[in-house]
């Protein structure tokens, strides 16, 4: 166990410390964005926006008012989701996606492509090698 430690120790003393930080910045947002319903939020917003809060609860399956709540909350604080009320009787609140949620958006959409593309198949499959 020691060695290992140490192992360890050496290597990230000799990496640069931009690549450390670049590694904490890249790992902290990949564990909050990965949050259970985070990414079910997004795109349920992405559908049609804006949305109001029983709109998006009915297109996440599964997901409960407290728990919407929460992600939206989050995705608020991140810049990811803005949140719109307007002024009526009652009052209407709306969610969006931000400019920034959009690019997250572009980027899940690639995400959920590359999904569906190896959904079933071999993890060394060729099917997907494009001959030269």
């Amino acid at each position: 166990k020691t060695a290992v430690s140490k192992s360890a120790q050496q290597n990230q003393a000799q990496l640069d410390p931009k690549v450390l930080d670049s590694c904490k910045l890249v790992h902290a947002a990949w564990n909050e964005l990965t949050r259970t319903w985070s990414f079910p939020t997004i795109h349920a917003l992405g559908l049609k926006e804006p949305a109001g809060f029983n709109e998006l609860k009915r297109r996440i399956d599964g997901i409960s008012a407290t728990s919407l709540a929460e992600r939206l909350k989050q995705l608020e604080k991140w810049g990811i989701v803005q949140r719109r009320v307007i002024p009526k009787s009652p009052p209407l609140v709306q969610y969006s996606l931000t400019v920034k949620g959009h690019e997250l958006q572009k980027v899940l959409g690639t995400l959920a492509e590359w999904v569906k593309r190896w959904a079933g198949k071999e993890p060394n499959s060729l099917e997907f090698i494009v001959p030269k």
